[in-house]
């Protein structure tokens, strides 16, 4: 088993939701956007913004934005290639020694885990004083992959057997969103108001993967064996710019809830789930820098046998020169299942016409995370 072959079966898998990941810029900056977001990037982040223009702007294309994130804090990948390639290599007696080297390498597979996510989105924005429009395609997958080794396979002596209980299993769910995001801006006395919505065609797709750990092949884990159905679902989000530079934003995403069952692995299962999510935020926006703050309001779990469960809260601060900013930001876990996030990134704009955004975050336990989008305007 190649690990790089298991990294892109993870990431592939659900390439076709995810919260943790959205624009480049965004990620930069520690996963905010919710009050912050500009309006080419709003549909990623709170339909409102769509309307968060100036009047000089005209056009805005996003092609695309493209992110992808791996954490093996168990080193799950490694562990368990090791233990093939010493499962391989028994001999056909092997000594108490081989033997013991071999139950080693099983135990430490006891209880690891490793997750990934990849994210793909494209917006055209045309924004107007009437109402605002973004259309959009957006897709968001993750893949959680574990293993649990059976105490009896421990007591084995014999290398012919054929009958392990120890199990490698890995899951994968994802949505693809087409879409359009419609906002409108009210002048107030003491700022302007933004209210906006995206409702748009859902599809969910959803893959397992269930096989004994000495014959675990991740070219088994293969996309064509997914399960998948169609339906609606809308984001509606607010926000509120003060004339002195602060805004507020508050967004619910998904909130239609929907269930996609994945297929039958080994007498397994698994329930892929897309459930409403709520993020408040709030920004102060300068003549050459921004910070930002966001925090979501649930958690978010994405599969319901398994009690993995995401929430963060973000913040994040970009500094702009002309046609070159920098960004940094940080991402705290609120939940276990999720580490702390050191993000950061830079942009380029030459003539204010074309953009090319580059992003990364790093976590303990070889969490990362990298990104990249291409951004035009008019």
């Amino acid at each position: 088993m190649k690990k790089l072959s298991v990294l892109i079966a993870l990431a592939l898998a659900g390439q076709a939701g995810a919260s943790t990941l959205a624009d480049s810029r965004s990620i930069a900056i520690g996963g905010t956007g919710v009050a912050s977001a500009n309006y080419i990037s709003a549909s990623l982040h709170n339909p409102a913004l769509a309307a968060n223009h100036s009047s000089e702007d005209g056009f805005g294309m996003l092609l695309p934005t493209l992110a992808a994130r791996i954490h093996d804090g168990d080193d799950m990948i490694d562990e368990l290639e090791d233990f093939q390639g010493i499962n391989d290599s028994l001999s056909s007696n092997p000594s108490e020694q081989e033997l013991e080297q071999w139950r080693n390498a099983l135990r430490k597979l006891d209880g690891n885990e490793v997750n990934a996510e990849a994210t793909f989105g494209l917006v055209i924005a045309i924004p107007n004083s009437l109402v605002s429009t973004n259309f959009f395609t957006k897709a968001n997958g993750i893949s959680l992959g574990k293993t649990i080794v059976d105490e009896d396979d421990l007591d084995l002596d014999d290398p012919n057997f054929e009958d392990l209980n120890s199990f490698a299993q890995a899951i994968g769910g994802g949505t693809l969103d087409i879409g359009l995001s419609l906002a409108k801006s009210f002048e107030t006395s003491g700022g302007i108001w933004q209210v906006g919505a995206s409702p748009k065609y859902q599809r969910l797709y959803s893959l397992n993967y269930k096989a004994t750990v000495d014959s675990y092949e991740d070219d088994d884990f293969d996309i064509d064996d997914r399960l998948e159905k169609s339906g609606f679902n809308i984001d509606l989000g607010t926000a509120y710019h003060f004339d002195n530079g602060v805004s507020l934003g508050l967004v619910g995403r998904n909130l239609v809830s929907r269930e996609l069952k994945t297929n039958v692995s080994q007498s397994s299962q698994a329930t892929f789930q897309v459930k409403p999510e709520f993020t408040a935020a709030a920004a102060f926006t300068g003549d050459w820098y921004q910070m930002a703050f966001d925090i979501d309001l649930n958690k978010r779990q994405y599969f319901k046998e398994y009690d993995y469960k995401l929430q963060y809260a973000r913040l994040g601060a970009e500094v702009e020169a002309k046609w070159a900013q920098v960004r940094v930001g940080y991402a705290y876990s609120i939940t276990s299942s999720g580490s702390d996030l050191l993000t950061a990134g830079f942009g380029f704009t030459p003539w204010g016409k074309f953009g090319l955004d580059l992003s990364g975050q790093v976590g303990k336990d070889d969490h990362y995370a990298l990104s990249a989008q291409f951004i035009f305007t008019l």
